[in-house]
């Protein structure tokens, strides 16, 4: 995998999750698609071991430093590093698990995978600022709230990831990745 090509590309897709969040967001609730969730899903389809891992936990860090949390009685927001890059490296797993079952080539898979992908990385998302709530910290946060947000976060993301896997897909010589599908039983003529 190209460090360059992802690094251009993560930086593309962390633009395209800052700027368009809100304006495709399903009104007030906030239910919003992650491109770099996405993007994340098609490094994860493809990239050989541990890269895949590695993509994971950047982008993930990238998504923290993004990720601003309020604070209870309006003391402003704070910004935690963890819990993005944890989930991410959880779900990337079970995406990579998954990839020697599925056909890669087909747009339906990344947006199935990017969808249960995502499920994975809010519960588990969700369980960790909820345990941090447990323990003390002062966030403004609501479990079963944003639980149920995100899970609709997650299904649309699998939507775009129908749409942007026609875009992924064929550039991921581009990225430096394995193009071919090995046949396990069959032989080309």
């Amino acid at each position: 995998m190209s460090a360059a090509a992802f690094a251009l590309a993560a930086w593309v897709f962390l633009g395209l999750e800052i700027g368009l969040k809100d304006a495709i967001a399903l009104g007030p609730t906030h239910i919003a698609p992650s491109f770099v969730f996405c993007f994340l899903t098609f490094i994860a389809m493809f990239a050989p071991q541990p890269r895949p891992v590695w993509a994971a936990l950047a982008l993930g860090l990238l998504m923290d430093l993004t990720f601003r949390i309020p604070l209870r009685d309006g003391a402003g927001t704070a910004t935690v590093i963890g819990p993005y890059a944890l989930s991410y490296a959880l779900a990337c797993q079970l995406i990579v698990a998954l990839r020697g079952i599925v056909i890669k080539r087909n747009p339906l898979t990344l947006g199935f995978l990017a969808m249960l992908g995502n499920i994975v990385a809010q519960v588990v998302l969700v369980g960790i600022f909820t345990f941090r709530i447990w323990l003390g910290d002062a966030f403004e946060w609501h479990p079963t709230a944003e639980l149920m947000s995100r899970l609709g976060c997650a299904v649309y993301t699998g939507m775009l990831g129908v749409l942007l896997a026609l875009v992924l897909i064929p550039s991921a010589a581009f990225f430096g990745l394995p193009t071919q599908v090995q046949r396990r039983f069959a032989k080309r003529m």
